[in-house]
């Protein structure tokens, strides 16, 4: 699993760390842009193997990843 997350969201290395310790075997970068420009600034957003996701919290967002990568 490839997450790509924006530099300009305030909290991205607070982001980047949570999703290292719950995901070990994913890679994940942060980029410049991920062009969601309206959202990454306010909220964590990211591209999970070019699929655009936001959520309106880190923990939220990492809950919503974990069910996903379950099935």
């Amino acid at each position: 699993m490839v997450i790509k997350i924006c530099k300009n969201y305030s909290k991205a290395n607070k982001f980047a760390k949570k999703l290292t310790l719950n995901f070990p075997n994913a890679e994940i970068k942060i980029k410049s842009c991920i062009r969601m420009c309206k959202y990454c600034k306010s909220q964590p957003t990211a591209n999970i193997d070019g699929i655009k996701t936001k959520k309106k919290s880190i923990k939220k967002f990492i809950r919503v990843l974990k069910e996903e990568n379950k099935d």
